[in-house]
């Protein structure tokens, strides 16, 4: 077995693309959360500010007010999870294409090394 052949993942370098995948990865959680956290507090607050305006109101346009709140979210909401799948899908598509870029190359190393050392050896 030649000294420059792969002998497991962390001398391919397995190991350092895995990290950054988790890095990236947890780099994406943490913009997930934030957002998520963002959505919450705004609900909280519109809900509150529609608790306020509930108890100056009759009956029936409490329950307009509702509807049309909850209407309002509901549409909002989905149009930020849109955004955030077409956003979420871009990066995934640009980032794996590197990945896949990456992978080809080192491939094409060691398979360019394997093939040259045949030739050296039978050269002798």
């Amino acid at each position: 077995m030649n000294d420059k052949e792969c002998k497991g993942p962390t001398s391919c370098g397995w190991v350092e693309s895995e990290r950054l995948l988790a890095q990236t990865f947890d780099k994406w959680r943490a913009e997930f959360r934030e957002i998520l956290e963002e959505h919450r507090r705004d609900i909280q607050n519109r809900l509150e500010a529609i608790e306020r305006r509930i108890e100056t109101k009759s009956d029936r346009e409490n329950v307009d007010i509702i509807v049309r709140g909850i209407n309002d979210e509901l549409a909002r909401h989905a149009q930020e999870i849109q955004s955030l799948k077409s956003e979420m899908k871009s990066k995934v598509n640009s980032d794996t294409l590197w990945k896949t870029i990456g992978v080809v190359v080192a491939l094409g190393g060691v398979i360019s090394g394997i093939v040259s050392s045949i030739i050296s050896y039978f050269r002798r």
